[in-house]
């Protein structure tokens, strides 16, 4: 866990702010409402949907299109799904169908939202329920065409079951790294303005970035006043940078519950007095009662809804994390039940079927969650204290929990969280974490935390070296490689390496260690150039590759050569001369 750093998240325009409604607190009641009745007999008794304007009917795919809906039926509160319910039914041209959600959007309409994923004709039945029953269906249709859009990303094997599971992939299968940080607070510290959106996102795509760590209720929480009426102004901030994210490239990994959201003055650990106070949940009950009550999990039900239905459509969305730091939270002996149920949730009511991931926090025992990355699609850990003072065994500590993730599942692993106060230590240990990762077999770059104060900001020489990464991974389909680690020795005992590589290629990263446990100052006066350096790589499937070397802190393809492999011997590798660290791409 970092400190967070209220006084330098720039809060979002005045244009937005003025827009801020009041929002009425109704009465809570003690069980969940009843369930609507069946349908009515009397097709005139129903509800029904009075108009249906989609703001464009022919689309690219992957583009998204918004469906603005009048309705006349009955209830008391548009964000209560037991009270009134809006669905589209989405068919495509191969009969695929998709149910997507709708909602209120607080200010003057009901909205469906939908992004296609195959070119052709799309049909779609609108209805709603309210206690009366279901309405009959309007029916309308959206033509799809090609577009060079690659749609939201996914695991692997999802897509096709030849590919790794341990890596994701855009929905057209084509490949997909994340290159990118986290900026849970800040998401908006480089400004923004109507006309050229999230300057943050701007800053990641000169970079070659492609994904950011965001906790959108820090800041813009739709829920601060109650549980039960959104607050129209977060909303539409929301709206905001989701927009612009999906315009520029940008995937959110979109935090639901940040850990100080859940927690208060009675958590048992050192964590300080968290923000449940500013939780509209608070309405309803205490807080150990939003864990356990059935009428704050219907409600949380209602909010999960409403978030799939807003913002899910979207390819911007990577990941939904489900809980940053569950330990951080009062959750207490109630982790593992609580955040199944929430995982669940998404993985059953989303569409689109975004990946989910959590956390707990980054020191000492609080590392390792095993029951959690069983639930989660995504596994990730957050490590801090093992990297205090060890830029050059930063590597190591990264491989390890990269080594041990995907031994627990086929699944894409990531560190969601690292790094250290201030930038003595940087750009090593950043450069080391990044690399040392990637050799190790995680999905995405670990994500360094960026909040002001003692841990800054993303410094030129970090997004430089995100670019160089990002330079080398590009030509290498990991997921359809469907690699395995290797294991590389080496008769120097100051080198030590990873890698992972299946039939068609791969790629290795090998350290020069012999400073490690060095100041930050006597390694870098005391680099040399490793010369005549061998290794040999355990695990290579048999067969003729081209292995080509990369200079991970030059950003420079070096001259390519030939290694032919030997099915379960090792394979020996003569290393081009290089300085603290070389990249191999393995190929044929």
């Amino acid at each position: 866990m970092r400190k967070i750093s209220k006084s330098l998240f720039l809060l979002v325009t005045l244009a937005f702010l003025a827009t801020a409604c009041r929002t009425k607190t109704s009465t809570p009641t003690a069980e969940p409402t009843a369930t609507a009745p069946a349908a009515s007999t009397s097709t005139k008794d129903l509800p029904s949907i009075t108009a249906a304007a989609p703001d464009r009917t022919d689309l690219p795919r992957y583009e998204s299109a918004d469906i603005a809906i009048s309705l006349n039926a009955k209830y008391q509160n548009p964000y209560d799904l037991r009270q009134v319910n809006l669905e589209g039914l989405f068919t495509g041209p191969d009969g695929q169908t998709m149910k997507v959600p709708g909602y209120w959007d607080g200010d003057t309409a009901w909205h469906i939202r939908f992004t296609p994923s195959q070119v052709g004709q799309w049909t779609y039945q609108l209805t709603v329920t309210d206690s009366r029953g279901t309405s009959l269906p309007t029916e309308g249709r959206l033509n799809v065409t090609v577009s060079d859009l690659h749609g939201w990303i996914q695991a692997g094997n999802w897509i096709n079951p030849a590919y790794s599971g341990h890596y994701l992939v855009y929905q057209d299968g084509t490949p997909f790294y994340g290159i990118g940080h986290c900026d849970a607070l800040n998401i908006l510290v480089d400004g923004f303005s109507a006309e050229t959106g999230v300057g943050l996102f701007d800053q990641m795509n000169q970079a070659g970035e492609n994904y950011v760590v965001w906790w959108p209720l820090y800041s813009n929480s739709p829920i601060t006043n109650t549980y039960d009426d959104y607050t129209v102004a977060s909303l539409k901030v929301i709206d905001a940078v989701v927009n612009d994210a999906q315009k520029k490239g940008i995937l959110l990994v979109f935090t639901i519950w940040d850990h100080p959201d859940l927690r208060d003055d009675k958590h048992p650990g050192n964590w300080g007095t968290g923000n449940w106070s500013r939780n509209g949940f608070n309405r309803l009950g205490d807080l150990q009662s939003f864990f356990t009550s059935p009428e704050a999990w219907a409600w949380q039900e209602n909010f999960y809804r409403y978030i799939i239905a807003r913002w899910g459509y979207s390819p911007a969305i990577g990941l939904w994390q489900t809980v940053s730091e569950i330990n951080g939270t009062n959750v207490g002996n109630l982790r593992d039940e609580w955040h199944t149920k929430v995982n669940n949730y998404f993985v059953q009511n989303d569409p689109y079927r975004h990946p989910t991931t959590a956390s707990q926090s980054g020191g000492g025992n609080d590392i390792a969650w095993p029951e959690g990355h069983k639930v989660m699609d995504a596994p990730q850990v957050h490590i801090y204290d093992p990297l205090n003072n060890n830029p050059v065994g930063a590597a190591s500590v990264l491989a390890q929990w990269t080594s041990t993730m995907w031994n627990e599942a086929a699944k894409p692993n990531w560190v969601g969280e690292f790094g250290v106060p201030g930038n003595n230590l940087y750009p090593e240990l950043f450069h080391n974490s990044i690399w040392a990762a990637l050799a190790a077999g995680a999905s995405m770059t670990p994500a360094e935390w960026n909040s002001g104060g003692s841990f800054g900001e993303m410094t030129p020489e970090m997004l430089a070296d995100l670019n160089r990464l990002g330079q080398f991974v590009s030509g290498i389909p990991l997921a359809q490689l469907d690699p395995t680690p290797l294991q590389i020795d080496s008769q120097n005992p100051q080198l030590r390496g990873w890698g992972v590589a299946g039939q068609n290629g791969g790629l290795l990263w090998v350290q020069d260690f012999s400073l490690q446990g060095k100041s930050i100052e006597e390694i870098r006066a005391q680099q040399k150039v490793r010369r005549g350096e061998k290794i040999d790589i355990q695990g290579m499937p048999g067969g003729t590759y081209t292995l080509t070397p990369f200079d991970t802190w030059q950003g420079k393809f070096l001259d390519a050569f030939q290694v032919t492999c030997t099915a379960g011997k090792a394979c020996p590798v003569a290393l081009p001369d290089f300085k603290a660290d070389l990249a191999l791409k393995i190929g044929k």
